[in-house]
């Protein structure tokens, strides 16, 4: 039995070359470096502390047993319009050299911890003193192109935990190099026509080992490419809609090097897919990978299997970092298989990168693990990426995003949201237990008023469970109705209760972070509520929205949403005298009845046809429609639904459905915005801007969401129309809980 020295403390193994000294909450690597946290900043000394706490500074020593320095790290647990408030750690490097009283560190020192501290915040477990872990660390500053600068962006996805243990694993290089490696974009120098690419592309295609070193030497005046030193990064053909890359250097040549550069974020991988392949430069041979597959080739194209050292990712990680931003804009010919024409070349054109991401490049833990990291410059940029990407460096996160919910006015003193369109109000009266701040759970008492009634609603927002949103608010109606009963409230209709409960929802996800309630919800839950004009206590029903929206097309004036939400939906035969009021639905009636005579399967198709309760609109099963799963699978069949009324004959194709069950045909999961066609009268068209109109919208989606009175599944709508217009980001699931 082996027992330790005394005094020595036992560390848990973790991952990879890593283990943990729970005692000390430090992180130690097999070599001896460690990282521990210290614990978190005093109170006093963090600026602009609120009684949110949504932001707090960590502070970790990181000693590699050369040097020891300490960092600050951000506990970030902020509102993004663009994501479910993730949960992020940010390392910031000019807060930390200030706070250590360092000026400057010299590159090779930099990179050297940088590796070290970012690999231990990758790993980091779950501590109950630091908390879940976060869903990726962020970086801001560091040692870029050649030059230290604090604008300089960085993410890394966390390490998965559950790899192995291993600590036979290579122990960390030493970085030796003690400026950065310069690179420079050189441009073309000699013409290709379409004929020499097509030439060029057969010539490696069909090369031996030792014949590769000169084709591609040949190649490089022909091609705008990197170059720094004795490395090069060259593009070499359009493959499979991405631009496939000759990457050379002293040791090896390989194309295996795949990235989708028609933006200008540029997103890089290593493929098994290649041309020819990796070669070894010194023996002039096939690279000899360790537990590699044979390399096979199929076609044109070649397998090859084997992984790359540590040594060969941590390269292309700085041809990533400093390397392809020396890249200029440049049009050029490429082959592709895919193309048409002049000999399978096609024109392509490459911008310089506004924010490069590597998928399964950057090593982590040894060779045990990768992690995604994506790089920036900057933190402009107006597309959904962008602004994700911003966000976890974002100081001074907006509120509430009035741009878009202009109609919405929050009043910060009060804490009320009101429609200044309609009037309609909500109010945080009280906090009945817990707290504002977003680690702990709160409960509230809520008041909903127009203009001719208040209601109150209790809202429980849970603590946060997960790193990738924050706790869920949940609007208990169950717990409302009792409440407003024990008050003495005047109850009201159903109508004006689905009017105030279509308002409250909205109200509640655009509500924004407050010091008294805490984090603005990721999502909102319900508890239930009327459903098909009763009170079903059973319904529940998940919605999230994101403050994008459309605006709404004005109303004919024919229809009126909470009206029809009281108005049940029953299953019939089609040949029972229903007494339906509208020709419209009579012949419709007919139809069904002459087709369902002949129909032998009518017992598996009697419940696939619904009335709404005042005969004037039916939804039911149409036809089938013969499908294949891609790429190649297997044809099946889908149904599609039609929804018939007064005015319109609209067709329904669901996205999924219960396959398993054809008697039930339970609709799981449908997109309105895409699975709608057909023919709408008196309105000109069904849709507006790639959405159907709000009148169409709430027609169809109150039948397709009244089939869940009649089965124990969830039921999922894309897209939905808010309080402000059409917002085609949200969904909203139901499910009605059955015993």
């Amino acid at each position: 039995m082996n027992i330790p020295p005394f005094g020595k403390r036992k560390s848990t193994p973790l991952i990879g070359w890593w283990s943990m000294l729970e005692e000390e909450e430090r992180l130690v690597r097999s070599d001896g470096a460690s990282v521990q946290f210290l614990g978190f900043v005093n109170q006093g000394d963090e600026p602009g502390k609120r009684g949110l706490n949504d932001r707090r500074w960590m502070r970790f020593e990181a000693d590699d047993t050369i040097r020891s320095m300490q960092f600050l790290v951000q506990w970030r647990d902020v509102f993004s319009p663009q994501s479910p408030r993730a949960l992020i750690w940010r390392l910031d490097y000019a807060r930390s050299l200030e706070q250590s009283g360092i000026v400057a560190l010299d590159y090779q020192e930099w990179v050297a911890m940088d590796r070290f501290i970012c690999d231990a915040l990758v790993c980091w477990p779950q501590r109950e003193v630091t908390g879940l872990r976060p869903t990726l660390i962020a970086v801001s500053g560091g040692w870029h192109q050649g030059q230290w600068r604090e604008e300089y962006y960085r993410t890394f996805d966390m390490a998965y935990l559950g790899g192995r243990v291993d600590e036979t694993v290579s122990k960390p290089s030493v970085i030796r190099q003690e400026t950065p490696r310069q690179w420079r974009f050189v441009p073309a120098t000699q013409e290709a026509s379409a004929e020499d690419i097509v030439a060029i592309h057969e010539r490696l295609a069909d090369a031996r080992p030792e014949a590769i070193e000169a084709l591609v030497v040949g190649l490089l005046p022909k091609r705008p490419h990197l170059q720094s030193g004795e490395r090069f990064l060259v593009p070499l053909r359009q493959y499979g809609g991405q631009t496939q890359w000759l990457y050379i250097d002293d040791e090896i040549i390989t194309d295996r090097i795949v990235a989708h550069t028609h933006k200008p974020s540029w997103m890089f991988r290593i493929d098994n897919a290649a041309l020819i392949g990796t070669i070894d430069r010194k023996r002039r041979t096939e690279f000899k990978f360790d537990h590699a597959w044979q390399p096979k080739k199929i076609g044109a194209v070649k397998r090859e299997y084997g992984t790359f050292s540590h040594v060969f990712r941590n390269r292309l990680r700085d041809l990533c970092e400093n390397g392809l931003w020396q890249w200029e804009e440049v049009c050029l010919q490429l082959h592709s298989p895919e193309s048409e024409g002049k000999g399978s070349v096609k024109q392509t054109c490459i911008q310089r990168p506004k924010r490069v991401r590597l998928d399964e490049i950057v090593s982590v833990a040894g060779r045990v693990a990768t992690v995604r990291l994506v790089i920036a410059e900057s933190l402009d940029g107006s597309d959904y990426a962008d602004k994700i990407f911003s966000d976890a460096f974002n100081d001074n996160p907006a509120p509430l995003n009035s741009s878009e919910w202009e109609q919405f006015e929050f009043q910060a003193d009060a804490f009320s949201l009101m429609d200044g369109s309609t009037q309609q109000q909500l109010e945080l009266r009280e906090i009945v237990a817990g707290s504002g701040s977003v680690t702990d759970g709160c409960e509230g008492l809520f008041c909903y008023r127009d203009n001719d009634s208040e209601y109150l609603l209790v809202v429980i927002r849970e603590g946060r469970r997960a790193n990738h949103q924050a706790g869920k608010w949940v609007l208990d109606h169950n717990a409302s109705r009792s409440k407003n009963q024990q008050s003495g409230v005047p109850p009201i209709s159903d109508e004006r209760w689905y009017r105030m409960a279509r308002f409250s929802r909205d109200a509640l996800l655009a509500w924004p972070d407050t010091d008294i309630f805490g984090p603005g919800p990721s999502g909102l839950a319900e508890l239930g509520g009327c459903f098909q004009g009763r009170w079903e206590p059973e319904l529940r029903r998940w919605q999230r929205n994101h403050l994008k929206t459309s605006e709404n097309d004005p109303s004919t004036g024919r229809y009126n949403p909470e009206a029809s939400l009281l108005l049940p939906w029953k299953a019939f035969d089609p040949g029972a005298d229903v007494g339906a009021p509208s020709e419209r639905i009579e012949a419709a009636l007919r139809r069904l009845a002459d087709r369902s005579a002949g129909d032998e399967n009518i017992g598996q198709t009697r419940r696939l046809r619904w009335l709404r309760a005042d005969g004037r609109a039916i939804f039911y099963l149409h036809g089938w429609q013969t499908l294949r799963a891609p790429p190649d699978g297997d044809p099946y069949q889908a149904p599609v639904f039609e929804y018939l009324d007064d005015d319109i004959t609209v067709h329904l194709y669901p996205k999924r459905f219960d396959e398993y069950d054809m008697q039930s045909l339970a609709l799981i999961e449908v997109n309105p915005a895409s699975g709608l066609y057909g023919k709408v009268e008196p309105t000109q068209s069904l849709y507006q801007q790639r959405r159907p109109t709000e009148e169409i919208w709430y027609r169809v989606v109150t039948a397709i969401e009244s089939q869940i009175d009649r089965i124990s599944e969830q039921l999922a709508i894309h897209g939905l129309y808010t309080v402000h217009g059409y917002d085609g980001y949200a969904t909203r699931t139901l499910v009605l809980n059955r015993s």
